[in-house]
């Protein structure tokens, strides 16, 4: 016969990850549902203006740069994104992912 003491030992040894591997699936769960996105379509835009920001890094040091633009939508509109890695000119053609959701928000973004 085993003591109170080893039984619950094992009880806990065994339900802890158990109970941490469910937390975890349903986190993930309710966060991978994309349900609230209603269409993606790909659109063109030309730049405005180009803005890069400069700082320190808090955590390196190193000076780290941070580059938006301003496009103008074919519908007039303007939108700011942030640029990584293109080198873009006021002028500049570009490509840009849209995504509208079930809230009326309208995102976009320029695909890496």
């Amino acid at each position: 016969m085993t003591s109170d003491y080893a039984h619950h030992f094992r009880l806990v040894r065994a339900l802890v990850p158990l109970l941490i591997l469910v937390g975890a699936g349903v986190f993930f769960w309710l966060f991978a549902q994309k349900s609230d996105i209603v269409s993606t379509k790909v659109v063109q835009g030309v730049v405005v203006e180009v803005n890069t920001g400069e700082t320190r890094s808090f955590r390196t040091g190193n000076q780290v740069s941070m580059t938006t633009a301003r496009i103008e939508l074919p519908s007039g509109e303007h939108t700011r994104v942030l640029v990584a890695r293109q080198q873009l000119s006021v002028g500049d053609p570009v490509t840009l992912t849209e995504t509208r959701y079930a809230d009326g928000q309208v995102r976009y973004r320029v695909p890496h």
